[in-house]
């Protein structure tokens, strides 16, 4: 059974049929998520839905047919205009797909929604961003510490915050196409005959640090077109130790992978 009723929603989508496996990977992806796993009730009403659109003998979609199988209303005296059980369940359905898509489902290759005003489901197949299998590369930079104490704890920071963006790009895969984490042994920044070569992007940043307070600064810069394309700054006011740069990579690391996830370098 091949599921055709593609939504082509956005510049990212891809009008292409789902076949019987994909779409039960995909229901089995969405009722173990977070916004599902604890939802007896919309993961009932997703699986009905999705199972409706796998058999074509299946009977009509209707508010009233919804009620009675996924609601177990009485057919003998159920009434959708006294009980709008569905309407509200449909629209529950609704908002928690898009809640699930902005957030643990950005990269979902396949996407549901319930468009207003029906009950069928519309999928929606995302394009890669990373076109013929190129996966751009992350190089960090050495930090640079810009006060007179602090060199350990910015280079403890660095090295904590390659870390964290490694097992976040390359396990979580996160939206900048499967980044590849590259850090460098020395600290010769990149040269001006790399642009547009091996290396895409560039993570660079540098750290104040005083007794009882501790500021990191980061850019991102696109290598090729020689472009800022995310910065931000990082404030701690704690002594800086270990568990400063742990709390400082872990907030740097969040904020960068959300950028990526975004999918805001392709633009």
């Amino acid at each position: 059974m091949v599921i055709k009723h593609i939504a082509q929603t956005s510049a990212d989508a891809i009008p292409d049929a789902l076949d019987q496996q994909e779409m039960e990977r995909v229901l089995a992806s969405l009722l173990g998520s977070p916004l599902f796993a604890k939802s007896r009730r919309m993961g009932s009403l997703l699986r009905f839905l999705m199972e409706h659109d796998l058999h074509a003998s299946s009977p009509p979609l209707t508010e009233h047919a919804i009620g009675i199988a996924v609601f177990r209303r009485d057919p003998a005296v159920y009434c959708t205009g006294d009980d709008p059980v569905v309407r509200v369940q449909v629209g529950r359905l609704r908002r928690k797909l898009a809640a699930h898509y902005a957030s643990n489902g950005q990269q979902d290759p396949v996407r549901l929604s319930i468009p207003p005003g029906c009950y069928r489901l519309a999928y929606q197949r995302l394009r890669p961003k990373s076109p013929g299998g190129r996966r751009p590369i992350l190089q960090i930079q050495p930090f640079t510490c810009l006060t007179r104490e602090g060199d350990d704890f910015t280079r403890g920071l660095c090295e904590e915050l390659s870390c964290r963006l490694f097992e976040c790009f390359e396990h979580a895969s996160t939206g900048a196409g499967h980044v590849l984490m590259r850090v460098p042994r020395g600290s010769a920044k990149v040269a001006e005959t790399d642009r547009g070569g091996r290396y895409s992007y560039c993570l660079e940043g540098s750290v104040r640090v005083e007794p009882a307070r501790v500021r990191a600064s980061l850019r991102l810069v696109d290598v090729a077109q020689g472009r800022i394309r995310w910065s931000a700054q990082f404030d701690r006011n704690q002594p800086y130790g270990i568990a400063t740069q742990e709390d400082l990579a872990g907030s740097i690391c969040q904020s960068l992978a959300g950028y990526f996830a975004r999918g805001e370098l392709d633009g």
